[in-house]
């Protein structure tokens, strides 16, 4: 039996990047929703915030650490490529960092304020 190629360590990391792009869409979607400002959903959105800063913030960790050399094969444009996506997770940081602001508006005493701490 023939064993599955392993993905090469960026491209891995593009395809994390892309479906945490995608969780933070959706969740910007849904922020904008009627009923959206219920405190229970509030509490809900806010909380997958922090869920998703947490996994942003560890693929930032696994991008820095990542090296040209480990990949298997070469690369065309790496560190461009690199970059693109440290790009994309600041991006997705900050639309989060924005969505919790605004969350945290409705009921400034509920939620504790993790954004405001600085970013590395």
């Amino acid at each position: 039996m023939l064993a599955r190629r392993q993905r090469d360590p960026l491209q891995s990391l593009q395809r994390r990047n892309q479906e945490l792009k995608q969780q933070v869409d959706g969740l910007l979607f849904e922020s904008r929703l009627k009923g959206a400002l219920e405190a229970g959903k509030r509490r809900d959105m806010y909380q997958r915030c922090i869920q998703l800063k947490q996994a942003i913030d560890e693929n930032k960790n696994a991008l820095q650490k990542l090296k040209k050399a480990d990949e298997p094969a070469p690369v065309g444009n790496y560190y461009q490529k690199k970059e693109e996506e440290h790009n994309l997770l600041d991006k997705l940081t900050h639309q989060l960092q924005e969505l919790a602001v605004s969350i945290s508006r409705e009921n400034v005493t509920e939620y504790e304020p993790f954004f405001f701490l600085p970013f590395k």
